[in-house]
């Protein structure tokens, strides 16, 4: 019968065989520990780029907003003018309408007379007003 190794010199021998296995590799390791710590910072170079992107974009976007919302607002202040254009409108045409009624009765009165050259007087500071949107109280 031979002789049996004792448990230490298995547990030597075992570790003996752990060693040269982490020798025959290590450098393998090594190099790919490496090759990941490599690729880490080129991830972090291209994470940084992409946060900076992304600023720019935001910024770009809460100008476009801004510069909706100015937009916006030009068209409210705009459609508040040819509403109130419209408005003096409709009163002109009425104040027209009456004193076609008016003549057409035939009445002869001075209140006719001063209601046309009101009316002319109307006419004439429309046509000849400014159209711009800044200038709107000349106008009414």
């Amino acid at each position: 019968m031979g002789r049996s190794k004792s448990p230490i010199d298995e547990l030597v021998d075992g570790i003996d065989a752990i060693g040269s296995i982490l020798d025959e590799n290590l450098p393998q390791i090594k190099s790919r520990i490496d090759d990941l710590d490599s690729k880490q910072r080129d991830n972090n170079s291209d994470i940084n780029d992409i946060r900076r992107v992304v600023k720019g974009m935001d910024e770009v976007s809460a100008d476009l907003k801004r510069a909706v919302t100015n937009l916006d607002i030009r068209i409210e202040e705009v459609l508040g003018t040819i509403g109130a254009l419209a408005r003096r409108l409709d009163q002109l045409q009425k104040s027209i309408l009456d004193v076609t009624v008016l003549v057409e009765k035939g009445t002869d009165n001075i209140e006719l007379s001063d209601t046309v050259k009101v009316l002319e007087d109307r006419l004439k500071r429309l046509e000849g007003a400014k159209t711009g949107i800044n200038d709107q109280s000349s106008r009414f």
